[in-house]
């Protein structure tokens, strides 16, 4: 009797774990519905790879606490923070492949000047948090910046008296290698150092504007030579965010530094600030927009020759109405320690194919998410105005639902990086619940998926993520070293087509491809919506309302009903007039009939 009670309770301690692990590896793809209630969704996405630096490669070994990440042309470039380097991959056959590992760049004489960090000239990285890589042919390359950063290598003074025979600072050849640099890829020292200086970096929010107080860096490490595995001979500019040297380095394909973004000098900014960038994107006409730490004021602007030239997209203070009302009751003490209400700083962004920039704000008040106040997505122009559409049921601020059966998540999202797609969709990477958040170009949500955990799909730390192509995501997992490979199904597919259709004029075309989807999916309002925009264009009103109404879209309803009233009109209008007619002549012709009659009669 024992053994069978021993056994029961085995087995059904096995169903729970089962159970459990069931749960965790059922993450699935949802949207919202007009009430906002989740709703679920076929996938969209589906895994297709998860990336650890050491299966591409072993020279890469670990990855830690990886912090941006930049796609392009089937190129990954990834911003290993912790072990102070850039792991460059490519994807060919379906397989990714190391290209070279950056641990330091090459400085010429002309411009070692530039590379000054604490009294010497330091072509290492430290702590670099991201990367922005921009196509430029030599031609154009020598028209912006001329030639005179390439000449005679730097000599750095240690290198005069230990420098041995064979090692050498240009490392731009194909046969440079360092498998004898006591596994490079693997971080050693600077790995650890790199984890260290993570928790004195006090997240990627800011410390309410005190951008001038220096977290506490972990140590550098020994100086690693490069690691190439191709010929560098494309045509790239690479820019980095150098955080911890206070600096982003503008350099060639080959790694020859161009210039250097340091020290701005402002009125508004404190005499001992210290620029931290975190972030930054570079536009057509080569300016540098960087997301720097404690700066409250927007994003700030460098012009190519790294010139400060002032802030864009300033957050506006809004103040809501209960706060004002509470404000008005207190005393000037009680004002005075209350925290003043300041614009809060950016946290990533990004640069779509038109050249706008999409920012992202995590700091936000969750009253202000609610009351649509708050922003946490910006779509900004040339003038740095927010330009997003968000005309959806419910504003593009990630998950609706804020209850979460895990004890170490709660509250709203936090969106932490954003990209934009060539239809004017865009997707957002919420830090809080590991989620990606999809919407189009009006602000509906059109999918959401990925989540908490360590199964596939899942996500511990996400800190970036980047578009390989237009159907191919990457997402960066800090706390697991890994990079996330997400592949549209043929679900999201046609989503995208339906939204092209649309957007190119196709409405026909457009409705059809909605009404297949509906057979995929009959819950997804955002279809009927579409066929209703489709036989709103094509002028069926009638139709028209019908989806509307089954998308509880009001707004188009009502516009459907206005032009099928007008239609209505214009088409009864006549019978009208002549119903009209009879009805006022015909009772003066009677009373006419009546009246001559009588005079008749009288006569």
């Amino acid at each position: 009797m024992k053994i069978k009670r021993l056994l029961t309770i085995l087995l059904l301690l096995c169903l729970m774990v089962s159970t459990a692990f069931a749960d965790d590896d059922d993450w699935y793809t949802y949207t919202y519905s007009y009430w906002k209630e989740e709703t679920a969704s076929p996938n969209a996405y589906s895994v297709t790879n998860t990336l650890y630096g050491m299966d591409v490669d072993p020279e890469i070994g670990n990855l830690s606490d990886p912090r941006g990440l930049f796609c392009i042309d089937g190129r990954v470039f990834a911003c290993d923070t912790g072990n102070n380097r850039i792991v460059e991959m490519y994807k060919e056959d379906g397989q990714y492949k190391l290209a070279r590992i950056i641990y330091q760049l090459n400085v010429s004489v002309n411009v070692a000047e530039k590379m000054m960090y604490e009294g010497k000239v330091d072509n290492t990285l430290f702590q670099p948090t991201d990367i922005f890589v921009k196509p430029i042919t030599k031609e154009q390359r020598e028209l912006n910046f001329g030639t005179k950063y390439i000449g005679d290598p730097y000599i750095y003074p240690d290198e005069e008296t230990t420098e041995e025979p064979g090692e050498t600072q240009q490392t731009e050849t194909p046969d440079a290698e360092s498998g004898d640099t006591e596994e490079g890829g693997e971080g050693g020292e600077s790995g650890e150092g790199g984890e260290g200086g993570e928790g004195g970096e006090g997240g990627e929010g800011g410390e309410g504007g005190e951008g001038q107080t220096e977290a506490p860096k972990p140590q550098q490490g020994p100086k690693k030579e490069n690691v190439i595995r191709q010929q560098l001979d494309l045509d790239y500019d690479i820019y980095i965010a150098d955080k911890d040297h206070n600096r982003v380095i503008h350099c060639d394909y080959s790694g020859n530094v161009i210039g250097v973004v340091s020290n701005p000098k402002d009125d508004t900014l404190p005499e001992n600030y210290k620029f931290r960038p975190n972030k930054i994107v570079v536009d057509n006409a080569l300016r540098v927009y960087a997301q720097a730490e404690g700066i409250n004021s927007g994003l700030m602007e460098f012009d190519k020759d790294g010139v400060f030239t002032g802030y864009v997209g300033a957050n506006k203070v809004v103040i809501s109405l209960a706060r004002k009302i509470w404000r008005k009751l207190q005393t000037r003490e009680q004002r005075q320690r209350t925290n003043q209400f300041v614009p809060t700083e950016y946290n990533n962004l990004s640069l779509d194919s038109k050249g706008f920039i999409y920012a992202t704000i995590s700091a936000v008040d969750e009253q202000d998410l609610w009351a649509g106040t708050a922003t946490p997505i910006r779509k900004l122009n040339a003038m740095g105005s927010d330009i997003l559409i968000r005309n959806g049921n419910s504003f593009p601020i990630g998950d609706l639902n804020w209850s979460s059966k895990l004890p170490s998540i709660s509250g709203a999202s936090a969106f932490c990086d954003v990209i934009a797609f060539n239809n004017d969709t865009y997707c957002c990477l919420d830090m809080t619940r590991g989620k990606l958040f999809c919407y189009d170009f009006q602000g509906n949500l059109l999918y959401a998926f990925g989540g908490i955990g360590y199964t596939s799909g899942r996500f511990t730390r996400v800190t970036a993520m980047d578009n390989l192509d237009e159907e191919t995501i990457l997402v960066l997992d800090a706390t697991r070293g890994t990079i996330t490979e997400f592949s549209m199904t043929k679900y999201g597919k046609m989503i995208n087509e339906a939204l092209e259709l649309y957007k190119n004029g196709y409405y026909d075309q457009s409705a059809e491809v909605w009404r297949e989807i509906l057979q995929f999916n009959g819950n997804f309002e955002l279809a009927y919506v579409g066929i209703g925009r489709a036989l709103l264009r094509q002028e069926q009103y009638k139709e028209a309302m019908g989806y509307f109404e089954s998308a509880h879209d009001i707004e188009n309803y009502s516009k459907a009903f206005r032009h099928y009233r007008e239609e209505v009109v214009e088409k009864y209008i006549l019978y009208a007039i002549l119903v009209l007619a009879v009805l006022i002549i015909i009772p003066k012709i009677i009373r006419k009939i009546k009246k001559v009659r009588r005079e008749i009669k009288e006569a």
